[in-house]
C-alpha cells in the first residue's frame, strides 16, 4: 500500500509525522489497524495538525525525540536474524548511547559523529560495522539529509589470509580425539564453527552433510550465515571420526553434558588451544581451518563455483577473499584429491 507524505505504519496503527525544513517537527501514532478506514482518519489529523502548525497554534502532546528513544523504536521495528538485532544493539548500547542517547535526534551532525569515530581505537572495518545502525536509525526517523551518509572511511589493506599447510593440520588432529577429532575434521571441511554444532545425524548421508542451521549467540537459529542450506562433501579422512556415541541418540552430532547441542564452542576452543601447545605449532583460530580448505580446493583446481558452493560463499566473495591464493595453488597440488560428490559435476583437473 502506498501511504501519504509523513504516514507510516507503525506497529499495528499508523504514525504521523510533520516536518519542517528536513526535520522532524512533530510525530504521534494512532493506535489501530491499517485497514483503508483508518489511514483515511490519519490522513485527516494530519491535515488538521499541518494546519495548526501554519497558524501558529501550538500542537497537544508534541515530541521531541531523543537519540536513545529513535534507537530503541528502530530496535522494535527491524525485521532481521537475532543475531543481527543483537549485534546493532550491542554497537548502539557500546558506542553510540552514551554520548548521543540524550540529545535530540534531529540535533546530531555530522561533525558529530565524525569527532566520535575519531576517539574509536577501531579498525576501518570496525568503524563501517558501527555507522550500519546509526545510519539507519536516522532514515527510520527519516531524518534528511541524514548525517552519516557523507561519512567515507578510508579502507586499510587486507591482512594476509592465514591457512594451515598439511603438515600442521595432520599434526593437530593426531593429538585430538572423539568429538574433539569430529568437530575440527569437519572444520578443516570448510563448515562454520556455529553449522558444525548445529549439524545432526539425520543431515549425514555417508558422503556429504546437509548444511542449513547454525547455533550463533548461543541459540539454535534454522538458517546458515547466508540463509541458504548446501550440501558439503566430507573427505574420506574425515569420515572415521565421525563414528561417535552420539549416533544413536539420533539427535544432534555434538552433544553437551546434558545430552543436548553445545550452546557455544568454548569446549572445542580450549582443546585447539592445548594441541596448538603440545604440537608446538604457532596458534591460529579455527576459523583458519575454513581457510584452509580453501586453498585445498584452490590446489585441486576445482572451479570456482563449485569451490563457494562447498563454502558456503558466493562466487564473488570467494574469489575477493581468497585470490591471493589462485596463483600460488595454480599448478601445486599437496593434498589428497577427494574434494567434492561424485555426482557434482566438478571433478579435480588433477
Amino acid at each position: 500500500m502506498d501511504y501519504p507524505t509523513g504516514i507510516r505504519p507503525q506497529g499495528r496503527g499508523l504514525r504521523i509525522r510533520i516536518y519542517r525544513k528536513g526535520k522532524v517537527a512533530y510525530s504521534e501514532t494512532l493506535a489501530g489497524d491499517l485497514s483503508p478506514r483508518h489511514l483515511k482518519a490519519a490522513i485527516k489529523r494530519r491535515n488538521e495538525l499541518e494546519a495548526k502548525f501554519k497558524l501558529g497554534i501550538p500542537l497537544e502532546d508534541q515530541t521531541v525525540w531523543i537519540f536513545k528513544d529513535a534507537a530503541q523504536d528502530w530496535l522494535n521495528t527491524l525485521d532481521a536474524k537475532y543475531s543481527t538485532l543483537t549485534s546493532y544493539r550491542n554497537i548502539l548500547k557500546r558506542y553510540w548511547l552514551p554520548d548521543l542517547g540524550p540529545l535530540p535526534i534531529s540535533s546530531i551532525t555530522t561533525k558529530t559523529v565524525k569527532q566520535m569515530l575519531a576517539a574509536f581505537d577501531l579498525s576501518p572495518k570496525t568503524k563501517k560495522n558501527l555507522l550500519i545502525p546509526l545510519r539507519a536509525v536516522f532514515d527510520h526517523m527519516e531524518i534528511n539529509p541524514n548525517p552519516v551518509t557523507p561519512i567515507r572511511i578510508k579502507a586499510k589493506q587486507k591482512e594476509a589470509v592465514e591457512r594451515y599447510t598439511p603438515q600442521e593440520r595432520d599434526a593437530l588432529l593426531a593429538l585430538l580425539q572423539g568429538p574433539e577429532l569430529a568437530y575440527f575434521s569437519l572444520m578443516f571441511c570448510g563448515l562454520r564453527s556455529g553449522e558444525v554444532l548445529g549439524l545432526r545425524w539425520s543431515d549425514w548421508d555417508g558422503e556429504t552433510m546437509l548444511v542449513e542451521r547454525q547455533i550463533t549467540r548461543r541459540r539454535l537459529v534454522n538458517s546458515t550465515k547466508t540463509s541458504y542450506r548446501r550440501r558439503v562433501f566430507i573427505p574420506s579422512w574425515v569420515r572415521p571420526s565421525l563414528n561417535l556415541e552420539s549416533r544413536f541418540s539420533a539427535s544432534y552430532i555434538f552433544l553437551n553434558q546434558y545430552g543436548d547441542h553445545h550452546k557455544d564452542t568454548d569446549y572445542f576452543n580450549d582443546a585447539w588451544r592445548a594441541a596448538h601447545k603440545r604440537a608446538r605449532i604457532r596458534y591460529r583460530i579455527p576459523y583458519t581451518c575454513r581457510h584452509t580448505r580453501a586453498a585445498e580446493l584452490l590446489s585441486a583446481n576445482i572451479p570456482p563455483a563449485a569451490a563457494a558452493k562447498q563454502m558456503g560463499h558466493s562466487v564473488e566473495m570467494f574469489l575477493r577473499v581468497y585470490s591471493e591464493w589462485i596463483e600460488d595453488y595454480a599448478t601445486v597440488n599437496n593434498f589428497d584429491t577427494d574434494y567434492l560428490p561424485t555426482n557434482s559435476g566438478a571433478n579435480p583437473s588433477v
